[in-house]
Parts: structure tokens; C-alpha cells; sequence
């Protein structure tokens, strides 16, 4: 197996991880839905966190899920065009768009990684309810997010320059244990 292959088997492997893992929120935000509507609805004792962790969760959920969704090419796009263009054409493209995406997730990167350090200094709260939770946990999920959505584009991007080069190389993609 090649360093390339094994590079992106790797790296797809740690997408697959933190999607999987990241999917487990969604037990988190049923289960704390669940248990404000019962409070709510059948014992008459509403929550006043139900709601924000929630919110949280799902926030978490949306912006982990990044890497993953990525990973399986599963972003939402518009490829018409793009498919009728000859493979070369097609990994040049992808060269470009992941160029630039790399480019502007690392300008996110540091902007995020100082909005959640800033957070954190100032052990900033929540000020929408009274529960009042700490704010810097979420926000530190963000730089982390975009982290790992930089390196499966960096994956990208190297599946795209192998294709334009046109060098053979086995994509993990293509293994038949990945179709799950």
C-alpha cells in the first residue's frame, strides 16, 4: 500500500471516528427533548436548561458533523456540469475549490480559535435563560470542527492533485467495506 493510500485511509478513518462519535449527540438531544416535554407536559414542572442544551447539542452536532459529511462526499452541490467534464478537468476543479476551501477554513480557524479562547478568558455565560451555562465548552467545539474539516480537504485535495497527475494509487473509498 502506498504512503498516499495509507495517508488517506487514515485520514478517512478519523473522519468516520468523529462522525460516529459526534452522531451519539443526537441521543443526547432526543433524550433531553424528551425529558422537558414529560417535565413540561405531564409533571407541570417545565426546565429552564431543556431548551439550551438542546440547542447546544444540535449546534455541536450540525458543525461536527463537517469532516464526516465531507468524507462521503455528502455536502450538497451542484455537479451537472461537473460530471460531464473529463476526469483531468474534474480533479483540476477539485484542486481549486479545495485550495481555496483550505485557504478559508484556516482564516475561520484563527478567528474561531480566539472567539472560544476569548470565551473562555472571560468565563463567559449564557445570558437567554436563567440556567446561565458557560458558553466557552460550545464555542470550543468550533476551531475543533473546522480542525477536522481542514484536514479531510487537505485529503481532498491530495485524492485531487494524484488524480490530475494521473498516479495511481488505491482510494480507501473504493473498498467495498467502506459502502456501509
Amino acid at each position: 500500500m502506498s504512503k498516499i493510500s495509507r495517508y488517506l485511509r487514515f485520514q478517512d478513518g478519523l473522519s468516520d471516528w468523529v462522525g460516529r462519535v459526534t452522531a451519539w449527540l443526537t441521543l443526547g438531544i432526543i433524550g433531553v427533548l424528551l425529558y422537558e416535554v414529560v417535565a413540561r407536559y405531564i409533571l407541570n414542572a417545565p426546565t429552564v436548561w431543556g431548551h439550551e442544551l438542546a440547542t447546544m447539542f444540535f449546534g455541536a452536532l450540525s458543525i461536527l458533523a463537517g469532516s464526516y459529511t465531507l468524507r462521503h462526499q455528502s455536502h450538497v452541490r451542484s455537479d451537472v456540469i461537473y460530471r460531464l467534464l473529463p476526469m483531468r478537468t474534474q480533479a483540476f476543479c477539485d484542486v481549486i475549490v479545495f485550495s481555496l476551501g483550505i485557504l478559508v477554513l484556516s482564516i475561520f480557524f484563527t478567528m474561531a480559535v480566539e472567539f472560544a479562547h476569548r470565551s473562555w478568558l472571560i468565563g463567559e455565560y449564557s445570558n437567554r435563560s436563567i440556567w446561565r451555562p458557560p458558553l466557552w465548552p460550545i464555542k470550543a467545539t468550533i476551531p475543533i470542527a473546522v480542525g477536522f474539516l481542514i484536514l479531510q480537504s487537505v485529503a481532498e485535495l491530495v485524492r485531487a492533485i494524484v488524480r490530475l497527475l494521473g498516479i495511481p494509487y488505491d482510494d480507501p473509498r473504493d473498498d467495498i467495506s467502506d459502502a456501509d
